[in-house]
């Protein structure tokens, strides 16, 4: 009878929860403010760039224009063709585009419908979870549309047709895994994601917090088990592979975070704190004093990120852990680009069943209604809000980002129960 009851009350519990209803409020308003200006932009005024789209003129460079390097795959005009754009990723991430290339000539199409398809799944598993927690249907289904469809960063990730998506699927299943316990798996699909890209050993961050040290050596083992073999599919040398691959990743400094390779309107979508510090003294610095700064931030950066896990992230819960943990990966590398904030949909998730949850239990943590204020600025463009003919919307999420870790640091946030324990 008690249970029934209980489940009776998860069940009736179909109103938005006043977080998510401040969500989708200041998320429309913001998508309103910015559809206003680019009508009058593009339609009264005739601008062109940057104010007549929030997206980056070209289609999916990302994808397209590393095509025909890949020709020279697993030979050494891999690495010396400097006729064609350079390859400036580890070698792992070299598997999923040549995966995308061997359905040339619809690469577009497949990787249009991996991508969508990660989305659509991975709200699939957060709506079940909403409405077993106690959101009605079609509050779960108003908001979960409105999230995937208005979703800045997951259009920015087509239109670029960057693989970025890759390692988002490896980071949400690491997370995910992490909520549920199973550390040994989280650690591999952790492990597999650094290998894809450097930033997701932060997560390691969560077993060093539980000195969990035999899951940061599987994801270890687990990145160099892929990295190995993908070096080898590059070119067959494989310690040669290894030093041309590290000179060609090197050269990201120079050629995109130095921006010398890159148009000055893609500071518009860099949302790192070297990127706004940039914005800042562009205008009043050679490029040689840039490329000190550029190494006086790195250390700082490096530096400051260890004090603040030991001195405070670590005794974290673990829902603000992973908060401050994915900031981290957003902000510290002096470039971020942002299809990267995709990964900030991980503990939006995390949030948006917590508060569902709280609102059953009637309670109300501190801090998810600034944070879920955070995450629309984060998700929708704000490319319309231009100085001096640029836009400062990667400089506005910056200071967002920093605005949202440190309500991470200032208000705990309990975990959300698993679903099944609902339904118990």
């Amino acid at each position: 009878m008690g249970n029934d009851a209980r489940k009776e009350s998860v069940l009736g519990n179909t109103s938005m929860p006043k977080p998510l209803t401040v969500f989708l409020g200041v998320a429309s308003s913001l998508l309103a403010i910015a559809e206003a200006a680019e009508t009058v932009y593009r339609y009264l005024l005739h601008a062109g760039p940057p104010y007549n789209s929030p997206l980056l003129q070209e289609h999916h460079p990302d994808l397209l224009m590393s095509l025909p390097r890949f020709q020279h795959l697993h030979t050494i005009q891999f690495f010396t063709d400097s006729k064609d754009a350079p390859y400036l990723y580890p070698a792992p991430d070299a598997v999923f585009y040549k995966l995308f290339f061997l359905a040339a000539p619809h690469e577009l199409a497949v990787f249009f419908t991996f991508t969508l398809l990660c989305f659509l799944v991975a709200a699939l598993f957060l709506g079940r979870s909403l409405v077993r927690s106690g959101l009605g249907p079609r509050s779960t289904y108003l908001l979960l549309s409105f999230a995937l469809l208005t979703s800045f960063p997951l259009w920015f990730e087509i239109r670029q047709g960057n693989l970025e998506i890759c390692s988002w699927v490896f980071i949400a299943l690491g997370i995910w895994s992490l909520a549920r316990d199973r550390s040994y798996t989280a650690a591999a699909f952790i492990g597999i994601a650094g290998a894809l890209k450097i930033t997701p050993f932060f997560y390691l961050g969560v077993f060093l917090a539980k000195r969990q040290y035999r899951q940061i050596l599987v994801a270890i083992v687990c990145a160099a088990a892929i990295t190995v073999p993908s070096l080898w599919l590059l070119y067959p040398h494989i310690a040669e592979s290894w030093r041309l691959n590290n000179l060609a990743i090197a050269s990201f400094r120079t050629l995109i975070t130095l921006r010398t390779y890159y148009p000055p309107e893609i500071a518009a979508f860099d949302h790192s704190l070297f990127g706004l510090v940039k914005r800042l003294v562009i205008q009043h610095i050679t490029a040689q004093h840039l490329s000190v700064l550029l190494t006086i931030y790195s250390a700082t950066a490096a530096v400051s990120m260890l004090v603040l896990f030991f001195g405070w992230i670590r005794k974290l819960p673990f829902t603000n852990q992973i908060i401050c943990l994915c900031v981290a990966t957003l902000i510290v590398p002096p470039t971020s680009f942002d299809y990267t904030l995709m990964s900030l949909y991980l503990p939006w998730a995390l949030l948006t069943l917590l508060a569902v949850q709280e609102q059953r239990q009637r309670k109300a943590s501190p801090g998810i209604v600034p944070a879920m204020v955070c995450f629309a600025i984060l998700f929708v463009p704000e490319t319309e809000i231009i100085v001096n003919t640029q836009s400062i919307a990667g400089q506005i999420k910056a200071v967002t980002l920093v605005a949202l870790l440190v309500i991470a640091l200032r208000h705990p946030f309990p975990q959300p129960s698993p679903t099944q324990e609902l339904d118990a």
